[in-house]
């Protein structure tokens, strides 16, 4: 197999960045009421693991660097963006205040699918914010937030394909998921392992495989597969859902009360995010344009 070319993967990530312009806590404030004065910051108790990091003046939000739309890191500038950046800089502001720069609180740790436990266990990140879909085998390890995202599992292929329409049709066929991924055990379930896979790191990289005939389709989350046939015109989505993946915000076990109530301040800070509206701006910004719809909720 020919070495996938990174240059090509940031190259994608290119396109996307230039096409997307209490436990005794505070009830949190995303986007943060436009009251708030940038100098405000929210009060929380001082055995709540929201004061512990407002003390430390920094979050480590852990996300992928080519996962667009939910997340992308420009190789030129540094910046990251997507939906799911977009999402961790509002609970960046519900815990260090309104601000027109919540980046200087935020230091991103980047992950694949493989590393976002390890980045957790170990100690690396806060919070993992990264298209992670719950489930039980996961939530032995750590814990979830409540639902923030909802999509299903769908094939993507090259338009001039006319074998492939349906997840039955993937046995015997090469098919490119990320290593690590409940993507990975769908495919393998639908297809009672009758299907070839082809493990990478990345969808860009998944992508380029497709191109050069390494794979004959890539699966994974619909609105994964909407970024990347947007980068593509030369190829199309296929198939009904074979999976439904909810998308929640992983966060390191309790141990001795060290984060006792941080995930109840995340679901409060989301309710928040829902009600103001933030949630569906969030949308319309990153996914509407992939998806051509618009959601309110994450139930919509």
């Amino acid at each position: 197999m020919r070495v996938l070319s990174r240059a090509f993967a940031l190259g994608l990530v290119l396109v996307f960045v230039a096409t997307a312009c209490t436990s005794g806590s505070a009830t949190p404030s995303p986007t943060a009421a436009a009251s708030s004065s940038a100098s405000t910051r929210p009060h929380f108790d001082l055995a709540t693991y929201e004061y512990s990091l407002q003390t430390k003046g920094k979050i480590r939000i852990g996300t992928q660097e080519d996962n667009p739309p939910f997340s992308v890191k420009n190789p030129a500038t540094g910046k990251w963006d997507g939906f799911d950046v977009a999402y961790g800089r509002e609970i960046a502001k519900a815990i260090f205040g309104d601000t027109d720069d919540p980046d200087k609180y935020i230091e991103y740790v980047a992950v694949t699918s493989a590393t976002r436990i390890p980045s957790l266990t170990d100690n690396k990140a806060d919070v993992i914010i990264k298209t992670f879909t719950i489930n039980d085998d996961r939530k032995k390890q750590i814990d979830f937030t409540d639902v923030y995202f909802k999509t299903g599992q769908r094939i993507l292929v090259k338009k001039d394909n006319t074998t492939i329409n349906e997840v039955a049709d993937l046995a015997g066929k090469t098919v490119c998921a990320q290593r690590g991924s409940t993507s990975e055990q769908n495919i393998s379930a639908a297809t009672n392992n009758a299907a070839r896979l082809l493990l990478l790191d990345s969808y860009p990289a998944c992508l380029l495989a497709l191109q050069q005939g390494q794979a004959d389709a890539v699966s994974t989350d619909e609105t994964i597969l909407f970024g990347l046939a947007k980068q593509d015109a030369n190829t199309k989505l296929v198939g009904k859902y074979f999976s439904t993946e909810l998308y929640g915000i992983g966060v390191k076990k309790s141990v001795g009360g060290d984060r006792t109530g941080f995930v109840d301040f995340l679901n409060r800070t989301q309710v928040a995010m829902i009600t103001n509206g933030t949630w569906a701006k969030i949308y319309e910004q990153y996914i509407s344009p992939v998806s051509f719809d618009k959601k309110r909720t994450p139930d919509d």
